[in-house]
């Protein structure tokens, strides 16, 4: 058993986490579902803007088509798409979306960590990069 799926096995509270880790994306995926747990790669690598960051939301979290491109519907679809199971978000790219739009990062984690406490079903993992930026230094880091 991996170390990720006996994290995810003792139990993790909801919320925003950074976390360094060299298993892949696929390995990832694997010990999550292996978990009993929903999986959601959110990967915006290439994307600079808050445009290209709900694109790939509405893509990544199988948002309805309705779905308005802001800020409120994201956070209106997130509560609004339950599935009884916890998910895991695995968030690949955010430092290049920081470097290019911080406000739209800054939102994003905003919106993040209000569903993990009002509906307890996300987990999102930040993978973490080298440096450690100062919107994400007060998020906690799970080992």
């Amino acid at each position: 058993m991996t170390e990720l799926r006996a994290l995810l096995s003792k139990g993790l509270r909801p919320g925003v986490y950074r976390w360094r880790s060299d298993l892949s994306t696929e390995q990832v995926r694997r010990d999550v579902t292996a978990a009993g747990w929903n999986f959601v790669l959110l990967d915006t690598t290439g994307v600079h803007d808050k445009v290209g960051f709900l694109d790939v939301c509405a893509m990544a979290f199988d948002l309805p088509r309705w779905f308005g491109r802001n800020w409120d519907a994201l956070a209106d679809s997130l509560s609004d798409r339950s599935t009884g199971r916890p998910d895991l978000v695995l968030w690949e790219g955010w430092r290049e979306l920081l470097d290019h739009d911080h406000d739209a990062i800054d939102m994003a984690l905003q919106i993040f960590a209000e569903d993990a406490n009002e509906w307890g079903q996300l987990r999102v993992f930040l993978r973490e990069a080298n440096d450690v930026p100062d919107l994400v230094s007060e998020i906690p880091v799970v080992v």
